[in-house]
């Protein structure tokens, strides 16, 4: 029979001796220091900034917004996004960080009176609009195909990408109409 070194069986059982007492203090100090330590990230998107922190309180974490940003998706004061994302472990009395909506960004409707579909459709992305419905009435006082107002009016403050209808001048009621004078009497009553 051949004769096993002592200094290799030696150095053996020194070898799993230490790879069974890395793992075990390894395990035993995740049980001592993280036992009960830590909690699920809850998601607070979409929640208000101030509901979101109290219910972190509740969970020993903490709510830090980073940056605020308009959003025409959330009204004001709601969490657009949030760092760590919700569903991971985390440790007791860390800090989630979150964007919150200014809500949306308003821009002034700017004035389309008198201008023709497409110089209106311009001005109105220009302003970071966009042109809606066409609505095609009789002015006596507004040349055809020309812009009377829009809806909403000019001036009013909207959401940016909003849409914005216009009102579209026929031109002047035609005389020969049979409705002539049954038109001529709304219009007449509509300017008073």
């Amino acid at each position: 029979m051949k004769k096993i070194n002592p200094y290799l069986i030696a150095l053996s059982i020194l070898l799993i001796a230490f790879i069974i007492g890395f793992f075990a203090v390894n395990m035993f100090m995740k049980l001592v220091v993280g036992h009960g330590n830590e909690v699920k990230v809850p998601n607070i998107v979409a929640m208000d900034f101030e509901v979101a922190r109290k219910n972190c309180k509740d969970l020993k974490l903490y709510v830090q917004q980073s940056e605020s940003i308009h959003n025409n998706d959330l009204e004001k004061g709601r969490i657009i996004s949030q760092e760590p994302h919700h569903g991971i472990m985390t440790k007791k009395f860390r800090t989630i960080k979150v964007v919150v909506s200014k809500g949306p960004e308003m821009v002034r409707i700017p004035y389309l009176d008198n201008l023709g579909v497409m110089e209106a459709k311009m001005k109105l992305e220009n302003a970071g609009l966009f042109l809606g419905k066409k609505i095609f009435r009789y002015s006596d006082y507004v040349k055809k195909d020309k812009v009377i107002f829009s809806q909403p009016m000019a001036d009013e403050l909207i959401a940016r990408k909003s849409k914005i209808d216009v009102i579209i001048s026929l031109g002047k009621l035609p005389e020969v109409s049979p409705k002539h004078d049954k038109y001529k009497n709304l219009l007449d009553d509509a300017g008073k």
